[in-house]
C-alpha cells in the first residue's frame, strides 16, 4: 500500500472514529433520534473495524480516537441532525480521496463508502448533492 493511499485511510478511519462518537451522544441525548442514531452508530463502527483491520494488514499503526469531539453538538434534533449531516459529508470527501489513491478492492470499498455516507447524509436531512464528496 503506498503511504499516500494509507494517509487517505486514516483520514478516513478519524471520521469514522468520530462518527461512532458522534452516533453515540446522538443516540443517548436526542431520544427522537435514537434508533436513527444506533442504525447510523452500528453501521460506522463496522466500517471503523474494517478500516483498523485494512491498516493493520499494511503494517501501520492506526490512528486512535480522540478523547471527545464537543458536547454542545447534540443538544436537540436540529443541531444532531446538522451534525450528522455535516459529518457524512466529510466521510464522503475522504472516501472519494481513497478512490484516487487506492487498488481495485480499496476503490471498491470506497466507493461503498462514499455510497453509503452520500445516502446517510441525505437520511440526516441533508440535501441531496450531485457529485458527494466534491464540495
Amino acid at each position: 500500500m503506498k503511504p499516500e493511499e494509507q494517509q487517505a485511510l486514516q483520514t478516513w478511519l478519524a471520521l469514522e472514529h468520530e462518527a461512532v462518537w458522534l452516533y453515540g451522544q446522538v443516540g443517548a441525548r436526542v431520544r427522537d433520534l435514537a434508533g436513527a442514531a444506533r442504525a447510523s452508530y452500528d453501521a460506522h463502527r463496522t466500517e471503523r473495524d474494517h478500516l483498523l483491520t485494512t491498516l493493520h494488514a499494511a503494517g501501520a499503526t492506526p490512528v486512535g480516537p480522540q478523547l471527545t469531539y464537543g458536547d454542545e453538538l447534540v443538544s436537540n434534533v436540529r443541531q444532531a441532525r446538522a451534525a450528522a449531516a455535516d459529518l457524512e459529508h466529510r466521510i464522503c470527501a475522504a472516501c472519494v480521496t481513497v478512490v484516487g489513491l487506492a487498488g481495485r478492492a480499496g476503490r471498491t470499498r470506497a466507493v461503498a463508502g462514499l455510497r453509503a455516507a452520500a445516502l446517510a447524509a441525505i437520511d440526516w436531512d441533508a440535501d441531496p448533492q450531485a457529485f458527494p464528496g466534491l464540495r
